[in-house]
């Protein structure tokens, strides 16, 4: 019955005697059982796992990316039925982060909230918080290499960007459609692609590299042969997919509520502006949609730290101001800006955000509030919008974080990115049993797996130098770590 399948059983939640039961009546009735997931067909989970507890406990990364992932009442079915039932209704969906998964919206383990369009759904940059089980990055080993090991600047040039640039295409409709595996599966060929050193001529070299089957290396040599792909064509000529594609694009608003609009009959921004049900932060990321959408000058990101940076100091001299993110990377065009804020002496950082955001906002820089601090204690993240004064200025995305001078070190490594360079120090810290995020480095980390029970001792880490010693690497500056 279960002939040709490879089946490995996830033990949380279903207890060491019923694994053994149905380790042997899979075995009896011709399933190969397997103690390595990686090379799994059928993922069997409890029936109680949800999507949340799922995507702690299973590394979404190591998986392959057409992996069925099924609740155990699966086989008991099969068995009563004598038959291999399709799995559709068991299966269950690990959320595996492409490009980052994280968010915008508060974190309850005070992760900070990078580069989202969508507050509550979806992120296009991963948390720097370890707390996010995000994939393995996709360039972390290469000849015994991590990414994070490696100058950014070493990256060889992309020489099929010609087949990259329409496999991304396909990887932005897979998103927008919440198909996160088949996202996931691209996103790693992409790599590869990008990785590889020469252009890519014959379907044999495409299929030889790594992370390519043999569907995507037909997909591929077909593109090298016609120029375009057939699939995405398919894609840009339905209305409903085009439109959830554009959805997705407003910030605030992930896959879930794209598909929701467009089952709501909306097509096009004006319709969804004039009729649709928005949120406050997707009011504010339609009405500036376009200027979201465009990247600005590094000169113009200098300028809106400057001028943070001037309202901080006129509050509590003193005061360290740092802008981070692609503009500390030395990108020569920027997104948004990250600000990250401290006090050397460990105190005068506390309670200054409100007062930084009052003179912002009195002086008409800020526009818009994403998500505002609350009132009382110590706030420590703001989320807005901005826009620097003149005619013709545009409305640009600002992130402000405070964080006390022990933490500033993690903090600063964190938003200063990039997301795939943080996600292998995370990845590195947690092969050497330590733990990695804004807030710190810890060693002696205890683990279940991949969910981490113990948060272990806090290593001094004064500068970000030091992370970098404490995990065995040579220093990256900023420039160095644009993966």
């Amino acid at each position: 019955m279960f002939a040709g399948t490879r089946i490995f059983i996830v033990p949380t939640s279903i207890g060491g005697p019923r694994v053994k039961l149905l380790q042997s009546k899979l075995t009896e009735h011709g399933a190969a059982v397997v103690c390595d997931e990686k090379v799994a067909t059928h993922l069997i989970v409890a029936e109680s796992l949800d999507e949340d507890r799922l995507s702690k406990i299973v590394d979404a990364e190591s998986l392959h990316p057409e992996v069925k992932i099924v609740k155990c009442t699966w086989i008991s079915d099969c068995l009563k039925s004598e038959l291999l039932l399709e799995t559709a209704t068991y299966e269950l969906r690990c959320k595996a982060l492409s490009t980052a998964g994280s968010s915008c919206s508060p974190h309850t383990d005070g992760a900070p909230p990078k580069k989202a369009r969508h507050s509550s759904e979806r992120s296009s940059t991963a948390s720097p918080s370890d707390g996010s089980h995000g994939p393995e990055p996709s360039l972390t080993q290469r000849k015994g290499k991590w990414a994070c090991a490696v100058a950014s600047t070493d990256v060889p040039v992309n020489k099929n960007s010609h087949i990259t640039d329409q496999l991304e295409a396909m990887v932005e409709t897979f998103q927008s459609t919440k198909d996160h595996w088949r996202a996931l599966g691209y996103e790693k060929a992409i790599m590869q692609l990008k990785r590889h050193p020469t252009e890519i001529t014959t379907r044999e070299e495409a299929r030889s590299l790594p992370n390519i089957g043999e569907r995507l290396a037909d997909k591929i040599w077909e593109i090298v042969q016609q120029g375009k792909l057939q699939k995405l064509e398919e894609f840009q000529s339905q209305e409903n997919l085009v439109s959830q594609n554009l959805f997705t694009k407003i910030w605030g608003a992930g896959p879930s509520t794209a598909q929701k609009w467009v089952q709501q009959g909306f097509r096009s921004l004006e319709e969804l502006a004039a009729r649709g049900n928005l949120t406050s932060q997707q009011k504010i990321g339609l009405k500036h949609f376009d200027d979201f959408l465009e990247k600005m000058p590094r000169a113009e990101a200098g300028l809106i730290a400057d001028t943070v940076a001037k309202a901080a100091l006129s509050v509590q001299p003193g005061l360290e101001v740092v802008p981070c993110g692609s503009y500390r990377r030395g990108r020569a065009m920027c997104g948004d800006v990250d600000v990250l804020i401290t006090h050397p002496d460990g105190r005068s950082h506390e309670g200054v955000l409100c007062r930084i955001l009052q003179i912002l906002h009195d002086s008409g820089f800020l526009t818009d509030d994403l998500a505002v601090p609350h009132e009382g204690g110590s706030p420590r993240k703001y989320m807005g919008v901005c826009r620097l004064p003149g005619t013709g200025s545009k409305h640009r995305r600002l992130d402000i974080f405070v964080a006390p001078q022990e933490e500033f070190a993690c903090s600063l490594l964190a938003f200063t990115g990039s997301a795939h360079f943080n996600r292998s120090m995370r990845l590195l810290a947690r092969r050497k049993g330590m733990s990695l995020n804004d807030h710190g480095l810890y060693a002696d980390v205890c683990r279940m797996g991949e969910e981490k029970i113990g948060s272990g001792n806090r290593l001094p880490t004064a500068t970000e130098e030091s992370i970098f010693e404490h995990l065995g690497l040579e220093y990256r500056p900023p420039e160095e770590r644009d993966h």
